[in-house]
């Protein structure tokens, strides 16, 4: 018999079981993605220097502004004194300060007697005008000269601030590839440091499925931990607008807490989602 002139609704009754053999396949599928530490930092110094002191080891937690690893210093500390004592000099100031108020003053009575007598020339008058606008001359280059020296100094201090490596983050050492003794240069890598406070889980989905995650959902996960598992729930923080045009993959990205440290970045975890359709 010909299929073609069986009633729609008989096809529609055939084929219910098969469709939802396939929506409970879809609704059950396993997805697996990669735990990340939510910050993998790789920490280098600005400035070139012998490594002198390192101040930690792989395992120690540090909090922000924690010193990591120091620099030889010793020339940039002697600059730093020679700044501070051409900082601190300022008789040269004071000294062109009092003549100029004594010039101020020797003028003001020369116009004086000036105009009340002509025991004074017009030349001498000159003069004494002349010399006190050389000496306010001299004291604005005495001033800009200090300020120069301010900031000299101050740079000083920047540079041997510079020498020492701090932590820009909270984290866990992870990796000290530097030893005291080795020459470090600018941006070679000193110390690695990660916050696992946090992990975050990266997930390559196909579309369909990934248009069933939405940023702020709660979304459970269990989590690789050497013979056992780790149960966790997270908040999805980030849904790629765009898909891999090589692979038709969309980057998902979920978030969880990690306060005792017992997702291990780097294991592989399981979540409950939606699959693609075929």
């Amino acid at each position: 018999m010909n299929l073609l002139f069986y009633p729609r609704t008989w096809l529609q009754a055939a084929m219910l079981p098969a469709v939802l053999s396939a929506a409970v396949s879809v609704q059950a599928a396993d997805w697996v993605g990669l735990a990340f530490p939510v910050s993998d930092v790789k920490v280098s110094a600005s400035v070139a220097g012998l490594v002198q002191n390192i101040s930690v080891r792989p395992g120690h937690a540090v909090k922000p502004g924690d010193v990591l690893l120091e620099l030889d210093s010793a020339s940039q500390q002697v600059e730093l004194r020679r700044r501070a004592v051409l900082l601190d000099d300022d008789s040269e100031l004071q000294t062109a300060r009092s003549r100029l108020a004594a010039l101020a003053d020797l003028l003001q009575m020369t116009e004086v007697v000036a105009n009340k007598s002509q025991s004074v020339s017009r030349e001498e008058l000159i003069k004494a005008r002349i010399e006190k606008v050389s000496a306010e001359g001299r004291l604005q280059q005495l001033v800009a000269q200090k300020a120069r020296e301010r900031v000299e100094h101050e740079q000083a201090q920047l540079e041997l601030q510079q020498r020492t490596v701090r932590a820009p983050m909270a984290g866990v050492v992870v990796d000290v590839p530097m030893q005291v003794g080795e020459w470090a240069k600018p941006g070679d890598v000193l110390m690695r440091l990660a916050d696992i406070s946090q992990v975050e889980l990266r997930l390559n989905l196909p579309q369909a499925a990934a248009a069933s995650f939405r940023e702020g959902a709660r979304v459970a996960a269990r989590f690789e931990a050497g013979s056992a598992q780790v149960q966790a729930t997270g908040l999805v923080n980030f849904v790629s607008p765009l898909a891999d045009s090589a692979s038709g993959l969309v980057d998902v990205r979920i978030r969880f807490a990690n306060p005792n440290g017992r997702i291990r970045p780097g294991a592989k975890a399981v979540i409950r989602g939606v699959a693609a359709s075929s």
